[in-house]
């Protein structure tokens, strides 16, 4: 078990998994008071309509764009693609999922696409998108790729950043909010075939076991977390300390997936994601671009 980092902040404790958009808490615009009973009128604050509590304070300039807005576009989006079918004996994965955090003032969706990509003999991989949106104005409404590997009936499945360019969707109004999202979606799953060349490379290519922990904390992954990972990576590494990049990485994924994601933000988990594919993944003289 990986250790927590104590610079952690425990909020992602509150965290609420849905399976469709219909079950998605609705929100308002409600008045802020202040202690003197007297109306804010430069303050809105974000009530949620199931407890009737407030999740955030913003500007009244605000523009709300509600949770279940957006999880009702991308589930209209997600129903004209293809599903994921499964090979027998494969460990099931949620086609869709919606995850809000902080009491609902965050929001992530999954959506996996049934486009099967055969990277090598046992090495499956689905794309997907991850679409995010706030309600307190720390991130605006975003989709970036995403991808779920199925190895064997005996592995987990695990997130992996696809390396596509991650893309901000700016709404010019909020009829526009399916067009714009329509589209965002559509290039990155066009783009999704250069990613899947870079996986394929960093599985003929190899890394020492010892290089595991410095790359990752190089890359920005804390020193608890890395460390551990380095540890497994020395573990599995063949006689003369060696692995493959590709391997290394799904070692990390792994962990950041289903032991360090569970009890961080939503995007320092993406972050811990991205350092892994920039230590592990990509070759030395390549990078992300965001």
């Amino acid at each position: 078990m990986i250790a927590s980092d104590p610079a952690e902040s425990p909020r992602r404790a509150a965290i609420e998994n849905f399976a469709a958009p219909d079950q998605v808490p609705r929100f308002d615009l409600v008045p802020v008071f202040g202690p003197d009973g007297g109306k804010l009128a430069q303050y809105r604050g974000v009530r949620r309509s199931d407890t009737g509590a407030v999740v955030s304070v913003v500007s009244h300039r605000y523009g709300l764009l509600p949770h279940h807005q957006v999880a009702e576009a991308v589930h209209a989006i997600g129903e004209a693609l293809d599903k994921p079918s499964p090979e027998q004996g494969a460990p099931a994965f949620p086609r869709e999922k919606i995850t809000l955090f902080s009491g609902g003032r965050r929001m992530e969706i999954r959506l996996v696409v049934g486009t099967r990509y055969e990277l090598a003999r046992g090495e499956t991989c689905y794309p997907g998108v991850r679409v995010l949106n706030s309600l307190d104005g720390t991130v605006a409404l975003r989709c970036e790729g995403v991808g779920v590997r199925v190895a064997c009936a005996n592995q987990l499945v695990g997130g992996l950043d696809s390396l596509v360019e991650l893309r901000e969707v700016h709404l010019s109004s909020a009829t526009d909010l399916l067009g714009m999202l329509q589209r965002a979606i559509h290039g990155i799953l066009d783009k999704f075939r250069d990613a899947t060349r870079l996986y394929e490379t960093a599985m003929g290519e190899e890394v020492l076991s010892g290089d595991v922990e410095p790359a990752l904390v190089a890359a920005g992954l804390p020193l608890c977390y890395a460390s551990e990972i380095g540890a497994r990576a020395e573990v599995a590494a063949t006689h003369n300390s060696l692995l493959s990049r590709w391997f290394a990485y799904n070692l990390a994924t792994s962990a950041i997936t289903h032991e360090i994601a569970p009890r961080v933000s939503p995007s320092r988990s993406r972050e811990f994601e991205r350092a892994a594919a920039s230590a592990l993944l990509l070759p030395a003289q390549e990078g992300l671009h965001a």
